[in-house]
């Protein structure tokens, strides 16, 4: 249970730091929107000139092409939006008063690396999709736990990416090294987040279900505004959190709400490893 309330508190820890910067919602909300608006459009491209596998019908070689086109353009996005919330939130916990645009512009100064890491993670998952879709059921498992590993792994890529003079491949390295040094709290965290923006989701949902009921437009209206409103939250927190956590691996320092009781539980020591120290990074050390 310790645990648990721990991961729960730096879910509230998140929390507080996105009330300071709540316009920070908005790019969960734009690699959403950016995201289905590429979906769409390779959709269409798709229908236009080898129509929709399925039925019988095999995927032609441009649904393959279509395919890694839209994983590497959706994961772009997502580590774009990504690398501008960190940078954001990371300005919030260093004492500052982020704007979006603050995260954008430090997104944009590592343009050249966010791309070789999108067509890294693409790749990656394309691979795995690809390896699921023709294993058995216990292929399926092995490769859920390697998907969770590399998952785990690259935590920690993003704000490298963005705050050390590394390249992708030594940045996924450098993400490692952090993962094996101060195992993590990060599953945890990130899954307390997910938990309490799912409790927030079901009042949500019955209030809409029931105004269904009464006036169908309103009840869509408070569904979509509301889950929305919760998943950009979610979202947020998640950068926020992952920003904090890399702040307090590579300096030992809490910032904001989060405390360092709570951060220093979040880890556990490599047997023979070195301790916070030595790591550099955006704050020194």
């Amino acid at each position: 249970m310790g645990r648990i309330e721990r991961g729960f508190r730096l879910a509230r820890a998140s929390w507080e730091v996105l009330k300071a910067d709540r316009e920070l919602m908005i790019l969960p909300v734009v690699s959403f929107v950016a995201t289905a608006i590429v979906a769409a459009s390779l959709f269409a491209v798709a229908w236009g000139t080898s129509g929709i596998p399925g039925d019988g019908k095999q995927p032609t070689v441009i649904h393959y092409v279509l395919l890694g086109i839209f994983y590497f353009l959706a994961y772009f996005i997502a580590i774009f939006c990504n690398a501008a919330l960190v940078g954001a939130a990371t300005i919030r916990l260093n004492g500052g008063d982020p704007t979006v645009k603050d995260g954008l512009k430090i997104a944009a100064s590592r343009i050249d690396k966010i791309i070789g890491w999108a067509a890294l993670a693409a790749t990656v998952g394309l691979i795995l999709r690809s390896l699921e879709e023709k294993a058995g059921f216990l292929g399926r498992i092995v490769i859920a736990i390697v998907g969770a590993a590399w998952s785990a792994v690259t935590f920690f890529v993003v704000p490298v990416l963005i705050y050390e003079d590394l390249g992708v491949v030594d940045s996924v390295k450098r993400s490692g090294s952090l993962f094996k040094q101060r195992w993590g709290e990060q599953f945890v965290g990130n899954a307390s987040i997910g938990i309490v923006i799912f409790l927030l989701v079901i009042p949500v949902a019955i209030v809409g279900y029931l105004l269904m009921q009464v006036v169908a437009v309103l009840g869509v209206v408070v569904l979509v505004l509301g889950i929305g409103a919760l998943t950009a939250a979610g979202g947020a927190m998640s950068g926020i959190f992952n920003a904090a956590l890399y702040r307090f691996a590579t300096t030992g320092e809490a910032a904001g709400a989060f405390t360092a009781d709570d951060l220093r539980g979040s880890f556990r020591p490599r047997r023979g490893g070195r301790g916070i120290g030595g790591f550099g990074g955006p704050f020194g050390g």
